[in-house]
C-alpha cells in the first residue's frame, strides 16, 4: 500500500505557489444503455404522456432520442452521473448529462430520470451563464418537462434489480466456484449466487479462498461493494470484475484482479471514498485498461476519506495565512486555500493532475443552495487554479453553513469539503480583505 502524504506535503505547494505570486482550483461516459441495469426506464416520453406532442423523448439500448421543433437528435455520447446524488443517496432518480460537449464540459442540460422519486416522471433543465443562448431544442425539452410515459407505453414503475452479489446460495441453483483453471470458460458470467449460471468469486473455491487471505473480514465489504457488478473480462492471462455499493460509484466501489498465469489476486476496494489496493507479496499486478480507466475516473488511494479533515489556519511565510481545506473522497482535486491577495478575497484550488482547460467552473453544493465558480488556471501544469471571491457568495455561506459541502468541477461531482471549524478558520485569514 502507498505511504499515505503528511499534512505538511499537502501544505507545501500551495504556500511555495502562493509566495510566488505578486504582492499588493462519479459521471460515467456511455455511448449506449445496454448492460447499464436501466431498462426499467426505457419507452417512450412526452409532456402529460401525450406522444401526439411535437416534443417526445425515446429510451432504449441505444441511448436517448429528443423530438421537437422538428428535429430528432439522438445521444450519441451521454454522461451518467452515478454519483449526483451524493455518495448517502438510495433513491430510484437517475441524472444525466445528455448533450456533453467535451470532457471537462457536460454541457448545459441535465435530465432527471424518476425525478422527485417518481417513476417514470422526467425532468429537463438548461443552465446556461447569464447573457449566452439556448439551443432552441434545448429550451423546448425544458419547457416541456416534466415529460411522462406515453399512455399506450408506460415502463414499469419497479426498479428493475441489479445482479448482485449476495452471500447465500438460493434455490434457483448454486453457481460455479471459481478456480484457476476454469476462468476462460466463465468469461461473461456475473460473480452472484442467484443462479446456476453465475460465478461464485468470494464464497467457496480457489480463488474464493486467495481473496479472503488477501482481504480478511474485508472481503464483507467487498461483497457490499460488487452489487451491481460487471461480468468477468478477460485480457491475455488477466480475469477482472467490478462493481459498487448501489449509488455509491466512486465512495464504495472495488475490483477484483486475477492473473491466471501468476495464479495471484489483487484487489481495490474504495471505502468512503479512499481507495485501498490489497496486492500480491510479490508486487502488484499489471492494469488492463479496463480498471487503468476505473482508477483515472475514481479517488486515488492518497484521498481523503469521508467525511474529511477539519479547516486549519495554515502560516505562509511573508504573507497573511491562509485556511484550508482538503477535498473529502475527491478524483481529481486534492485541496482548497482561501487567502487574501491585497484587497482581494482568493479561491487557490489544488489538483491531484492537470486540467486541460483554460477555465473550468467549480461548484459547492450547500444545503442551502449552489456557489459557481468560473476559475482560471494559475500554473502551466494545470494542477493549480485561482478564483477571485469579490462579489461571490462562497465566504457567506462558508460562515453560516454546517455538514459538508459537495464540490463539482464542470458540473462533475467530485467529492465532499468538511465544514467544520470554518468560520473561525476563515476570519483569522480573511480579516486583511473582508469585514465581518
Amino acid at each position: 500500500m502507498q505511504k499515505p502524504q503528511s499534512k505538511r506535503s499537502f501544505f507545501r505547494p500551495v504556500a511555495l505557489l502562493l509566495c510566488s505570486l505578486p504582492t499588493a482550483a462519479s459521471a460515467v461516459t456511455l455511448t449506449s444503455l445496454k448492460g447499464q441495469n436501466l431498462e426499467n426506464i426505457y419507452g417512450r416520453y412526452a409532456p402529460r404522456g401525450d406522444c401526439s406532442r411535437d416534443v417526445k423523448l425515446m429510451i432504449n439500448e441505444s441511448g436517448f432520442i429528443f423530438q421537437a421543433l422538428g428535429r430528432t437528435v439522438k445521444s450519441s455520447r451521454l454522461e451518467y452521473a452515478v454519483s449526483y446524488m451524493g455518495p448517502s443517496y438510495e433513491g430510484i432518480s437517475s441524472v444525466f448529462f445528455p448533450f456533453p460537449i467535451n470532457d471537462d464540459n457536460f454541457g448545459p442540460v441535465t435530465m432527471i430520470v424518476n425525478d422527485g422519486e417518481k417513476a417514470g416522471v422526467i425532468r429537463i433543465d438548461v443552465d446556461l451563464p447569464r447573457g449566452q443562448r439556448s439551443d432552441p431544442l434545448h429550451t423546448a425539452l425544458a419547457a416541456a418537462s416534466p415529460i411522462l410515459p406515453c399512455k399506450s407505453a408506460a415502463p414499469s414503475s419497479a426498479a428493475v434489480a441489479p445482479k448482485t452479489l449476495v452471500a447465500t446460495n438460493l434455490t434457483s441453483g448454486k453457481p460455479t466456484p471459481a478456480n484457476w483453471t476454469n476462468l476462460p470458460t466463465l468469461v461473461g458470467r456475473y460473480p452472484g449466487s442467484r443462479d446456476r449460471n453465475n460465478i461464485d468469486l468470494i464464497g467457496t473455491g480457489p480463488i474464493a479462498d486467495a481473496i479472503r487471505a488477501r482481504l480478511g473480514t474485508k472481503v464483507l465489504a467487498l461483497g457490499r461493494s460488487l452489487s451491481p457488478v460487471s461480468p468477468l473480462q478477460r485480457q491475455g492471462s488477466l480475469y477482472w470484475v467490478t462493481g459498487n455499493a448501489p449509488h455509491q460509484g466512486g465512495v464504495e466501489q472495488a475490483y477484483v484482479l486475477l492473473d491466471a498465469s501468476r495464479r495471484s489476486v489483487q484487489v481495490g476496494l474504495w471505502e468512503k471514498g479512499k481507495l485501498t489496493v490489497y496486492a500480491p507479496t510479490s508486487g502488484r499486478l499489471s492494469i488492463p485498461q479496463d480498471i487503468a480507466t476505473l482508477l483515472s475516473e475514481s479517488p486515488p488511494e492518497d484521498a481523503v476519506p469521508l467525511p474529511g479533515t477539519p479547516w486549519e489556519l495554515v502560516p505562509v511565510q511573508g504573507r497573511p495565512p491562509i485556511a484550508y481545506i482538503q477535498a473529502a473522497a475527491s478524483t481529481n482535486i486534492k485541496s482548497f486555500s482561501l487567502f487574501c491577495e491585497g484587497n482581494r478575497p482568493m479561491m487557490a484550488v489544488l489538483l491531484n493532475k492537470p486540467a486541460t482547460s483554460p477555465r473550468v467552473t467549480v461548484t459547492w453544493n450547500f444545503a442551502g443552495g449552489l456557489v459557481d465558480l468560473p476559475t482560471g488556471r494559475a500554473n502551466a501544469q494545470g494542477t493549480f487554479w485561482q478564483a477571485n471571491l469579490t462579489g461571490s457568495q462562497l465566504i457567506p455561506m462558508l460562515l453560516r453553513q454546517t455538514g459538508s459541502a459537495m464540490l463539482r468541477i464542470n458540473a462533475r461531482l467530485e467529492g465532499e469539503a468538511l465544514l467544520t471549524g470554518a468560520p473561525t478558520v476563515i476570519r483569522s485569514a480573511m480579516r486583511a480583505c473582508l469585514k465581518f
